[in-house]
């Protein structure tokens, strides 16, 4: 199969109990501290890059993106191109190769190597006279490092190709999060593309996916993959069927595992951009919530003669959020930072600053928020820039 949609989490609220009498032991009042930019999921796009002029040797490529264009071209059966990803131990990865121009009797071939590696992991190749025009595999990796995908063809014809990547597990970073009875639009821009979303799911809730294609018209086609929180096959992919006027795709599961879903929306076998809109709902008001599982730390440091305030953030989120933080000084607050903050998983150091007069005691208070379920986790930390 072509393509595959990932799908993504929604963050829900935090204990704003507890932030409320943090705050109120601050001094500062919460009205003063909450600033909330709305985040609301959109359409996303996968990426789609041109490949490098020859030789095409060792070309990086990350989860959700494609690759083609005028220059992902093979000419003879001893062509070799070559793309890098670095991945971890354990990961699961979906990875599809398809022929864009040609047929019968030549075929396009894809081989995974893991890092250091010289027998491949996977080898496999598309079956043109069976009108099996890709390539597609799903692979658990057992090793950390830069793996390696090449792509050759079985004949000297020259055949155009398009190539794609998707992470399944851990959960993609590129996965669009879906709000459960949203329903999002976007589009199959390349062959191979893959949209890609991400939604909670529990193991008591019933759920509904539905996809419906927007661009119609025989051959155009659209098909559904659901994948479980440990990267494994929820659903058998499902497709749309123009031949017969059937256009969209609706199915109905409960999960087996708690977690993170991703997915995967793709084209078949056409070339042709198609369009659609995609939405998960909840049918048994039992489908529960995911609990944040934010971190937010600092560590501040003051340069005297400088006049420079450090701070060492620790950032950890599972969802997109925005990213507050104020400096507090005196009896007076001021907004430091509000940023749109990505999933960010594992927690990442991040380090900012800002020039701060020598004032005594001054704090710095950093909020991770989303728009439905408001603080989800927050930082107060202090630091003495010395006597006025």
């Amino acid at each position: 199969m072509f393509g595959r949609v990932s799908v993504s989490r929604v963050v829900v609220s935090g204990r704003e109990s507890n932030w409320r009498r943090s705050v109120a032991k601050s001094g500062l009042g919460l009205a003063a501290l909450v600033f909330v930019l709305v985040l609301i999921p959109s359409s996303g796009w996968a990426a789609v890059t041109n490949c490098p002029t020859e030789p095409k040797q060792g070309v990086p490529i990350v989860s959700g993106e494609t690759y083609f264009g005028t220059n992902c071209v093979l000419n003879t059966a001893v062509d070799v191109d070559s793309f890098t990803f670095n991945a971890s131990a354990g990961d699961v990865w979906s990875m599809t190769a398809a022929i864009t121009t040609g047929g019968y009797p030549n075929n396009i071939c894809l081989a995974l190597y893991a890092p250091g590696s010289t027998t491949a992991q996977f080898f496999g190749c598309s079956s043109t006279a069976g009108n099996v025009f890709a390539v597609t595999t799903n692979q658990t990796l057992t090793v950390a490092g830069a793996y390696s995908i090449v792509i050759t063809e079985t004949q000297n014809l020259t055949m155009d190709y398009g190539l794609s990547l998707e992470r399944l597990n851990p959960t993609p970073p590129d996965g669009i999060p879906l709000t459960l009875g949203q329903t999002l639009t976007s589009a199959l821009p390349a062959p191979t593309a893959q949209g890609t979303y991400t939604f909670y799911g529990t193991t008591t809730g019933l759920y509904k996916i539905t996809s419906s294609m927007t661009t119609s018209g025989y051959p155009l086609n659209l098909c559904v993959a659901l994948y479980q929180p440990n990267g494994t096959s929820a659903l058998n992919p499902v497709c749309t069927s123009s031949a017969g006027n059937v256009f969209s795709v609706t199915e109905n599961f409960t999960p087996t595992q708690t977690g993170t879903h991703v997915l995967v929306i793709y084209e078949p076998v056409e070339n042709a951009t198609v369009n659609y809109n995609v939405n998960v709902s909840c049918l048994n008001a039992m489908c529960g919530t995911q609990q944040p599982k934010c971190s937010l730390t600092d560590s501040l440091s003051y340069n005297k003669t400088t006049g420079t305030l450090t701070m060492n953030f620790t950032v950890g989120t599972p969802a997109p959020v925005t990213w507050n933080g104020w400096l507090t000084t005196q009896n007076t607050i001021q907004s430091l930072f509000s940023i749109a903050q990505p999933i960010t998983e594992p927690p990442v150091p991040i380090t900012k600053t800002t020039t701060v007069a020598v004032s005594g005691k001054v704090g710095v208070l950093s909020t991770l928020t989303t728009t439905t379920g408001g603080i989800t986790c927050s930082a107060w930390t202090l630091v003495n820039t010395g006597t006025p």
